[in-house]
């Protein structure tokens, strides 16, 4: 079966601590991808997870004092719980401890063998158990791991090495053929010169306890990070179920942040090369989240206490999401978030924004129509013109989101928003309603408001589903919100309360 399902990705999250704003912001962005090609009627696969083996849990675990699989019990619980929090509409949660994963990788390393892909060899160099990743002498300063801060240590052992060198020409291939496939242009460059410097082997194997035991060598376990990026086609069949992993291979998009794009961009293809699989069509590598001008994380350096529970206990889910979707560019270098930078955001554009220009809508409508849209058969030029821009809003914002410009594709939308604000202060229905005569136009300009708040919820959904529901239902429509929305005309709204209530900075 050929594909047909638009297939997304988060990376699968370290459980040695509970997640936090950074991987939420990751987690997000997938999310709104995911619901945006829903609600332009595409089958969506969304896959998400945790990772659970390597040298950091087996450590977290010790210090603990419990063993490994006890304390990734423990820890797996808090991301499927944020996760539900933030309204994260994930198809898959995959454990790379569950059976269906560690089943399914031990043949994808069985064939790179066959296909004389790796060989025995002896590894010395630095290492970063924080990354779980092996280092140059670039990628260390002061015996510190530049991306952590943290110390390295000095490994050596033998270990089973995968041909990354053999694909060096076939990735530069790729590369110039496609150069869509890694974005944005800053990571493209980065690896694209990775590449033309001559990739050289890389270990897949470590001697330490908590792993995939290697095939054929039950004294070594497969690197964390290969077993961790197989997770993509585990997840979804791969040696288990050919249909559904026919349908849904290859990834339409692997997001992430860019401490891990090599993996992604070098390592991932070129094993999937060695299997003849098809490649992702997309990898996409964010910058940072910076708060105080450090990257957010979940320990060692960085804010460690900014939680997002904290942040949708005071602002609401919909709200949380809509900052990190619309106040962090996602192409763009590494993003500072602050408090007050949300908080102004949340009273300009929900509060003054969106929620105003329903609350006036549907509060007039009620006052002067009984809560019922009247007839828009007075609508002139304005009114036409400013529905025509809720209409076209899709095409705009649907170019921005194929080149995973998240953030401008949502600027489109909000465009609508200002302009229909604007147009309420020219047109002043709120006036205009003191003199009987001009109740047909005053009915025309709110069922025009009315109807792009139709628009507004739908579009806005994938971004704030559950204030977008609300919107949609007060307008008098059933079901979920959809695209092209009929006329209101006829509808019984509910005004209730603000959509967004103002708070105190």
């Amino acid at each position: 079966m050929a594909k047909d399902t638009f297939y997304i990705t988060t990376p699968i999250y370290y459980v040695n601590a509970i997640p936090h704003v950074g991987s939420a912001y990751t987690t997000i962005v997938a999310d709104v991808i995911a619901r945006w090609h829903r609600l332009h009627g595409e089958k969506v696969f969304f896959l998400t997870g945790v990772d659970e083996h390597g040298a950091k849990q087996q450590k977290s675990a010790e210090e603990a004092g419990i063993d490994t699989q006890t304390y990734v019990d423990s820890m797996a619980p808090h991301f499927r719980e944020l996760w539900q929090a933030l309204n994260i509409s994930n198809d898959d949660f995959i454990r790379t401890t569950e059976e269906r994963h560690k089943r399914a990788v031990v043949p994808f390393l069985e064939q790179l063998q066959r296909n004389d892909d790796v060989y025995t060899a002896r590894y010395e160099g630095w290492y970063c158990v924080r990354c779980e990743e092996f280092k140059t002498d670039t990628d260390v300063v002061d015996g510190n791991c530049t991306v952590h801060g943290t110390p390295v240590e000095w490994l050596a052992e033998d270990n089973h090495f995968f041909r990354l060198s053999k694909y060096n020409d076939r990735l530069i291939e790729l590369y110039e053929k496609h150069p869509e496939f890694l974005q944005p242009k800053r990571a493209y460059n980065e690896m694209f010169a990775l590449l033309k410097q001559g990739l050289i082997d890389t270990p897949i194997s470590r001697r330490i306890k908590w792993g995939i035991p290697f095939p054929g060598d039950p004294e070594q376990v497969v690197y964390v990070w290969v077993e961790a990026l197989t997770n993509y086609i585990t997840a979804i069949g791969y040696e288990r179920d050919p249909e559904m992993f026919d349908r849904i291979w290859p990834a339409d998009v692997h997001l992430m942040a860019k401490e891990i794009v090599r993996f992604h961009a070098v390592i991932w293809p070129a094993m999937l090369m060695s299997l003849d699989l098809p490649l992702p069509k997309h990898v996409f590598a964010h910058g940072w989240l910076l708060a105080g001008g450090e990257k957010i994380s979940k320990s060692g350096r960085g804010i460690t206490d900014l939680q997002p529970r904290e942040l949708i206990a005071t602002y609401g889910v919909d709200a949380y999401r809509y900052h990190f979707t619309r106040g962090i560019k996602l192409g763009g270098d590494d993003a500072s978030f602050s408090l007050e930078d949300m908080h102004a955001r949340y009273t300009a554009d929900l509060v003054n924004g969106l929620g105003n220009l329903a609350s006036r809508t549907l509060a007039m409508v009620d006052r002067y129509f009984g809560g019922v849209v009247p007839s828009s058969e007075a609508a002139g030029d304005p009114e036409k013109a400013l529905l025509a821009d809720a209409e076209n809003a899709d095409g705009a914002a649907m170019s921005r989101m194929e080149a995973f410009e998240v953030t401008q594709a949502f600027d489109a939308v909000w465009e609508v928003v200002r302009r229909a604000n604007a147009y309420l202060v020219e047109r002043e229905p709120w006036k205009l309603a003191k003199d009987e005569a001009q109740l047909p136009l005053v009915g025309a300009v709110l069922a025009t408001t009315a109807h792009v708040l139709g628009h507004l919820a739908a579009l806005l959904s994938p971004v704030m589903p559950t204030a977008t529901q609300e919107l949609w239902s007060r307008l008098g429509y059933d079901g979920a919100p959809s695209l092209r929305p009929p006329s209101p005309v006829g509808h019984t709204v509910r005004a209730g309360d603000p959509l967004f209530p103002r708070l105190e900075a």
